[in-house]
């Protein structure tokens, strides 16, 4: 979602400036006889159009190379001599290009170097307005002057964004730490219980309740010591995620309900906001198993190149007192991904009455 907005925002920026550049031009030919030119490039034969688009295409070239590529690489880096090195190779690089482009333009349309020899024009004697002749470095350097305008402005409003967002993430860590010291059990005292109930389970050799017990206590040490804390290795997301599968099973006959739970790449050293996965794990058991049916959920967790993967996939068990994937959890698990990640994610959710499927992409972990 987050990337997805961030390249409809990119495109949109490139259409604005191809709309800004338009409406400098367009009228300036307008209403005017054939003797507009770009020495010797004019209206009459058509050229100067062409003209005209190299002009703003090398410009332009120029205009996006140093907002998206020598700002953000070098400037931004604090590394002032290799910008300014690659402003100078960028500036004269696209000016020789543009030239070229030109001699080649003037050949094919056969031009002669003075225009009064193509159709017995008094250049000198034009009037100003009719030429829309530019020296090609001064306007390249407007057009370095306009992307430094650009990117401040951006970047200004990235960085307002960013302190309302960090406000707003505070905020709501707040209001979680209050929840959270409000509904807080003693650990001790629940671990003591627990233990204390696991000892009769295996004093009346009942493995499949100890089973059950050894599995909340792993499940409730990482609700009471974990979810607090701003990142986890995923790691023990994916624990959790194992124990969870595992309690959920115990419900059910043996096969009755199959998980298949493939796991690839750095999980290790690879950090996550917790509580990111497992609402969706959730939900695959809240809606997609049912008792005396056989269900299959598919989760994918993978790891490439610092980026998370995460598909879950089920077939939908529907009954009469559900409404499906309308719980609080995926919600709320919207609500933070925004807060967390912001622009580094996108969350895909699809649902066609049979099967529902996520997936969810994190980049730059």
């Amino acid at each position: 979602m987050g990337i997805t907005k961030h390249i409809k925002v990119g495109i949109i920026e490139a259409l604005l400036m191809v709309l800004l550049f338009s409406v400098f031009i367009y009228p300036r030919l307008q209403g005017i006889e054939d003797y507009v030119f770009i020495y010797p490039f004019n209206l009459k034969d058509g050229s100067i159009y062409w003209a005209l688009f190299f002009s703003i295409l090398f410009g332009g070239l120029l205009f996006f190379l140093n907002i998206y590529y020598a700002i953000p690489k070098y400037l931004k880096n604090k590394q002032v001599n290799k910008y300014i090195l690659s402003i100078i190779l960028l500036f004269f690089g696209l000016l020789g290009l543009e030239f070229l482009a030109k001699i080649t333009l003037q050949a094919f349309y056969n031009l002669p170097e003075n225009v009064e020899l193509l159709y017995g024009v008094d250049y000198n004697n034009l009037p100003k307005r009719r030429s829309l002749e530019f020296p090609i470095g001064i306007r390249n350097l407007g057009f370095l002057a306009l992307s430094f305008g650009y990117r401040y402005v951006k970047d200004w409003k990235q960085l307002m964004e960013e302190r309302t967002r960090q406000q707003t993430i505070l905020a709501e860590k707040w209001k979680v730490e209050l929840k959270y010291l409000k509904s807080q059990v003693n650990p001790h005292f629940l671990f003591n219980n627990l233990n204390n109930i696991y000892a009769i389970t295996k004093r009346n050799n009942d493995t499949e309740a100890s089973e059950a017990i050894t599995r909340l206590c792993s499940l409730t040490r990482f609700m009471l010591y974990d979810s607090s804390s701003k990142y986890i290795p995923i790691a023990k997301e994916i624990k959790y995620i194992q124990d969870y599968i595992e309690m959920q099973q115990l419900r059910f006959a043996d096969e009755e309900v199959i998980v298949n739970l493939k796991l690839e790449g750095d999980i290790e050293h690879t950090n996550i906001s917790p509580f990111i996965l497992i609402p969706f794990v959730e939900n695959a058991f809240k809606y997609g198993v049912k008792i005396h049916q056989n269900s299959i959920i598919r989760i994918e967790i993978k790891i490439i190149k610092g980026s998370l993967v995460f598909n879950v996939r089920n077939k939908i068990q529907h009954s009469e007192n559900n409404h499906v994937y309308s719980g609080i959890g995926i919600t709320n698990v919207k609500k933070r991904l925004q807060l967390v990640y912001a622009n580094n994610y996108e969350l895909n959710i699809n649902n066609d009455e049979k099967y529902f499927e996520v997936r969810l992409r994190i980049d730059n972990l």
